[in-house]
């Protein structure tokens, strides 16, 4: 009995050891892993590291200055608002598009010394009249002069900013208000 009790032992320790074998296998093998992956790591903090340093370094084009993900600019003419949209359209930006109210503050900032054309008109789209921005995307939030839109038809287009940094509605047609200055906005890519 005792021999018998001893090879079932002897088994079970062979057992174990073959376990505990094949656990430092096993063991072996994620130190490699994570040696590897330890290795990768470090590789791409480096890259990381080095695309934010070429971001930084990015300049901005003359006389155009960067907030968030686009560079914008802003005239020192005046022409009607297809005039500044046309002249943006050349340098590869459009009027700028405001779509939240960090990009609002900036804009306002931007154009503290007199009211500037922006991106937004209203227009026909689809056989109706309404609000659009130059890129297509749409009207989500609005920074509207008390009492603002009216409806003045066509012809209408957007400035920014009022004494307040909120938006005005100024006719287009030459026959209202005449031109402005305008801004400018390009996506950094």
């Amino acid at each position: 009995m005792l021999q018998t009790r001893f090879d079932q032992l002897s088994s079970y320790n062979r057992q174990i050891q073959s376990n505990v074998s094949d656990k430092s296998i096993e063991i072996s093998q994620l130190q490699s892993s994570y040696e590897t992956l330890s290795v990768n790591l470090s590789q791409l903090q480096d890259e990381v590291k080095t695309l934010k340093t070429r971001i930084k370094e990015k300049l901005c084009p003359d006389r155009w200055k960067r907030f968030g993900c686009s560079f914008y600019f802003k005239s020192e003419k005046r022409k009607y608002w297809y005039g500044s949209r046309d002249d943006c359209e050349q340098s590869g930006a459009h009027l700028v598009v405001i779509n939240n109210e960090e990009e609002q503050k900036f804009v306002t900032e931007l154009s503290k010394d007199g009211e500037y054309w922006i991106g937004l008109r209203y227009g026909r789209r689809q056989g109706e009249y309404k609000w659009q921005w130059v890129d297509g995307s749409p009207l989500t939030e609005t920074f509207w002069a008390s009492g603002l839109p009216h409806d003045y038809g066509n012809f209408t287009a957007v400035t920014c900013c009022d004494q307040q940094g909120k938006w005005r509605q100024r006719r287009n047609d030459g026959s209202y208000h005449g031109p402005k200055k305008w801004i400018c906005e390009k996506e950094i890519h």
